[in-house]
Order: structure tokens, then C-alpha cells, then sequence
């Protein structure tokens, strides 16, 4: 792939391998951040072939780039960074991974939250703004959407969102992929429940 800027970009510590192709789009090397977040080689194996079969991905979201190596410029399997947070978020964490290896957990919830954006200010350091992709809806199995949906609720809840405004994050989606809800959907409280803690901020 020619016209490719490749960097090391610093993700919360961690050294990523990325480049930008000549449409601006922002690849990310799996095996950095599958190292990043001390998966064995097994592990990361699984992670591209489970992002190799997963419907969502083949719309553009994963592609082979040559990049920079130990053993020298090979083809890397590698994520856009826009489908970066979708990806982390299908990887399962079980209770007792949980309990035994709670970085884990945690460093996963951040990469999770913040790694697509660090990625992308890195390539866009005046603020520019990566690509826009639009998917074909009729291109996408109702089973996908409905696993991206289950897999939002789940992020929403960990981050404590408050139940009207999940629902209006799903209205959004929805309508999207041409679901249409009713105005309705949304219930705005018409007070919402403030703690201590967040009227002094």
C-alpha cells in the first residue's frame, strides 16, 4: 500500500504500531494492541481469526498492511481505528478474569474508551476529523446489529449512563439502520437525581 504514514503512538503507555493510507484512513497493528494488553500468542491468533469472520468487519473495518517489523516490512493484519472500540468490546471478560486479572479488565474498559481517539489525534494533531464511513444498512445482518446493540448497552452500563440516555443512544443507531422508534422512546426524567459528588464538579 503506497503513500502510507506509519507511527508508534503512545496509547496510555503502550507503544502501538498505526498508519494512515492516502484516503486518510487510520489502521491499527492487532498484534501491538493484542500485546498491549498481554494476550498470549494464542489469544491474539484468536482475536483475528475472530475478527476475520465477523460480518461487521468485512465492510472495511480490518485489512493486511505492510508495516514495519523485527523480522522487517511484512503484511500486518490490521483494525480501523474507528472499529477499534467495537472490536475490544467482544472480548469477552468472565468473572473470574475479573477477580484473577483485574488490570486486565480495567486497561481493556480504557483501550475500550479512549484508544480510537488517541489513535486518530495522533495522525490529526490540528484537529481535523478521520473519515466518515457509512455503511449500507441492507448489507449488514440483523443478527450484527443486534450484537453492536447488546454490546453498547453493556459499555453504557458500566460507564453508570443513566437509563434515558442509553435509550437515546440506541434511538440514534436504530434510525440508522432504518429502524424507526417513536418520539416517545426517549423518557427524559423530568428530574434527574444528582449525587454530592457531582453538583461540587
Amino acid at each position: 500500500m503506497e503513500d502510507l504514514i506509519v507511527k508508534n503512538v503512545d496509547v496510555m503507555g503502550d507503544s502501538i504500531k498505526a498508519a494512515k493510507d492516502a484516503d486518510g484512513n487510520i489502521w491499527v497493528g492487532v498484534r501491538w494492541v493484542c500485546d498491549a494488553l498481554d494476550m498470549t500468542e494464542g489469544q491474539m491468533k484468536r482475536q483475528v481469526k475472530n475478527i476475520k469472520k465477523d460480518m461487521v468487519f468485512s465492510e472495511g473495518g480490518s485489512n493486511q498492511i505492510p508495516l514495519p517489523t523485527n523480522s522487517g516490512i511484512q503484511e500486518v493484519f490490521c483494525v480501523r481505528h474507528d472499529f477499534v472500540p467495537l472490536w475490544l468490546a467482544k472480548i469477552q471478560i468472565t468473572e473470574k478474569t475479573r477477580e484473577e486479572r483485574p488490570d486486565f479488565a480495567r486497561k481493556l474498559m480504557q483501550y475500550q474508551l479512549k484508544a480510537k481517539d488517541i489513535l486518530a489525534d495522533a495522525f490529526l494533531p490540528n484537529g481535523g476529523a478521520a473519515p466518515i464511513h457509512v455503511c449500507n444498512p441492507a448489507e449488514i445482518p440483523l443478527g450484527e446489529l443486534a450484537s453492536y446493540l447488546k454490546i453498547m448497552d453493556r459499555i453504557a452500563r458500566r460507564q453508570n449512563l443513566s437509563p434515558h440516555r442509553i435509550a437515546a443512544n440506541f434511538k440514534k443507531v436504530s434510525e440508522q439502520f432504518g429502524v424507526e422508534l417513536t418520539e416517545d422512546f426517549v423518557k427524559v426524567p423530568e428530574f434527574e437525581q444528582l449525587t454530592i459528588e457531582s453538583i461540587g464538579k
